[in-house]
């Protein structure tokens, strides 16, 4: 199974969530949206606090927005947000987007990395003979993704304060073909690979032609046959 992604410089962006007092349910809270400043744009210091000021329920009492002008980023609670898309433009920056969730992803978390991150939601199956292609802007879980394909990244489904083990994991993916995926992933029986394509870093990384590089690497020894089906002979 080969799976290729090209990176392009990437857009950091931070996904702020309230802290909860209740941390037996923080992570299966069922939340219909997502809240993310972009921590590159968001400058308090040089704004008004517009987000703030312009967000209704903030003015109902609830902390739904917290920040001041000594803050380095705007702080949004996605439980109490509720879609309404005001701080989005209100904000002089451009650095909120409120991205309203299908519900039927409620149970589909496969990865998050922390409460203060973005969550991945089902995996794409690659299929032996096919190429499977991931399009998509920076930061929505591409990477994430093909690392856990390539069992370079153990799936949490979505509990990143205690993991599941790979039992509970094949468990979760009972019946579908990924059961299948990982279970000869964990027994060795498929080998993932990924080739990440930082075109620029190349000549930082290796050296020689890429005859050179083939002739290292190749654990087959069918050159000959990769360079006919890439058209590089």
């Amino acid at each position: 199974v080969r799976v290729n992604e090209t990176h392009t410089a990437p857009h950091r962006q931070h996904l702020v969530i309230m802290p909860r007092n209740n941390k037996a349910t923080e992570e299966t809270d069922k939340l219909t949206r997502i809240a993310i400043v972009n921590t590159d744009k968001c400058k308090p210091k040089r704004c008004r606090q517009e987000c703030k000021k312009s967000c209704p329920v903030v003015r109902m009492g609830k902390l739904c927005i917290e920040v001041t002008p000594n803050d380095k980023l705007a702080v949004i609670s996605e439980e109490l947000c509720i879609g309404c898309g005001i701080c989005v433009k209100k904000c002089p920056f451009e650095a909120i987007t409120i991205i309203n969730l299908p519900s039927n992803l409620e149970k589909d978390t496969t990865h998050r990395y922390s409460q203060n991150s973005f969550k991945l939601h089902r995996l794409p199956i690659p299929r032996p003979g096919e190429v499977l292609g991931l399009v998509g802007t920076n930061g929505i879980g591409k990477s994430t993704a093909l690392k856990i394909l390539a069992g370079k990244q153990k799936p949490n489904l979505g509990r990143y304060s205690s993991p599941p083990d790979w039992t509970e994991i094949l468990s979760h993916f009972r019946g579908s073909e990924l059961q299948n995926y990982f279970t000869k992933i964990l027994e060795d029986d498929l080998k993932a690979l990924i080739k990440p394509q930082y075109v620029d870093q190349i000549p930082k990384a290796v050296k020689g032609t890429v005859q050179q590089l083939m002739d290292k690497k190749s654990e087959r020894d069918n050159q000959a046959e990769i360079c006919e089906l890439l058209d590089l002979s």
